[in-house]
């Protein structure tokens, strides 16, 4: 079994079995945005842009549910759109600090279904 092999079996046995190939196509537009907007996007920029695209969600979140003075037409969308923001960032943010997230969710939440399957056996 050749590298590559054994990558490919990692990869389909991942929670998020493309996750690499998609974040490589995040990075190339995050690049293009930060070079055309001139943004800085090192140290601790990715967690604040985390931060802000959350507020964003809560905001637009708030309108969705009637509980803000502001009120959309396109509230559902509103939340789908920053929903989005939050997670393609949250991606960029554990590029940029070397964190595999397949290793994280199946240690963190995956190892629950080991769990589960012996509780359904008993």
């Amino acid at each position: 079994m050749t590298s590559d092999d054994t990558k490919s079996a990692k990869d389909a046995c991942a929670p998020l079995p493309n996750l690499e190939t998609f974040v490589d196509r995040l990075q190339t537009i995050a690049e293009r945005y930060a070079r055309v907007h001139g943004i800085d996007r090192r140290g601790d920029w990715h967690l604040l842009k985390v931060q802000e695209e959350l507020g964003e969600l809560t905001q637009s979140y708030l309108a969705m549910t009637g509980r803000s003075r502001r009120t959309s037409a396109t509230a559902r969308d509103d939340v789908a759109m920053e929903m989005a923001d939050v997670l393609c960032m949250l991606l960029l943010m554990a590029r940029a600090e070397g964190i595999d997230l397949n290793a994280a969710i199946t240690a963190k939440w995956l190892k629950w279904e080991a769990v589960i399957a012996q509780e359904t056996a008993e």
